[in-house]
């Protein structure tokens, strides 16, 4: 058994992977032996550390994986809960509040996305274009909300793919200076953000 695990052992395989995650945001991506990785994450979930060890031998295994299901997780949620037949300021005010929700609970794979995924593109093309694709359908998504907006005469933009590129690079800043202790509930920043893409990104008047 590999980390190329299939979406349903994935998903049945999430509270070892959110434990992971939890255990690489405090002590970083390389903080810990990946035997003494192995030996709390079968401690706090209660998992056989033989078949973790089976599972994910290296500590590049278990990143990739955490990493994978974070994104497939993120991207499939945006899929399912889009409903195309709303106006798209409506859409992509709806996806800009997910994406923050989302970007905030899968912040430690966010993280860790970022170191893998050169590391991947130069060793293990397979894995890369795997999480790569999951990313160019979420653009492709957002484009075409962005798309939907212009042809309706709510965004007056000249260019969308530029304007989807700023949006994307937009979403994930929160990572860098958000602070839920800091007074700003993460409902109220989904507010700022939707903001922030509505109306200055997408310039739809206010």
């Amino acid at each position: 058994m590999t980390a190329d695990l299939s979406p349903h052992t994935l998903r049945t395989t999430a509270p070892v992977l959110d434990c992971a995650a939890r255990l690489f945001a405090e002590h970083g991506s390389r903080g810990m032996a990946m035997s003494d990785l192995t030996h709390r994450i079968a401690a706090e979930t209660d998992t056989d550390a033989a078949c973790l060890r089976r599972a994910f031998p290296t500590r590049f295994d278990l990143t990739y994986a955490v990493v994978l299901r974070a994104t497939r997780e993120r991207v499939n949620t945006q899929l399912a809960a889009d409903a195309p037949e709303r106006p798209p300021t409506e859409r992509m005010s709806g996806l800009v509040r997910r994406h923050v929700s989302s970007g905030w609970k899968h912040r430690a794979a966010i993280a860790l996305s970022q170191d893998l995924l050169p590391t991947l593109r130069a060793i293990n093309p397979a894995r890369h274009r795997e999480i790569s694709s999951l990313h160019r359908t979420f653009r492709a998504h957002v484009h075409g909300i962005i798309v939907a907006g212009v042809a309706a005469g709510q965004f007056p933009i000249r260019d969308t793919g530029k304007a989807t590129d700023s949006v994307l690079d937009t979403f994930d800043s929160l990572l860098h200076w958000y602070d839920p202790e800091a007074g700003l509930s993460l409902s109220d920043l989904g507010g700022v953000y939707v903001d922030l893409v509505i109306h200055h990104h997408l310039q739809y008047p206010r």
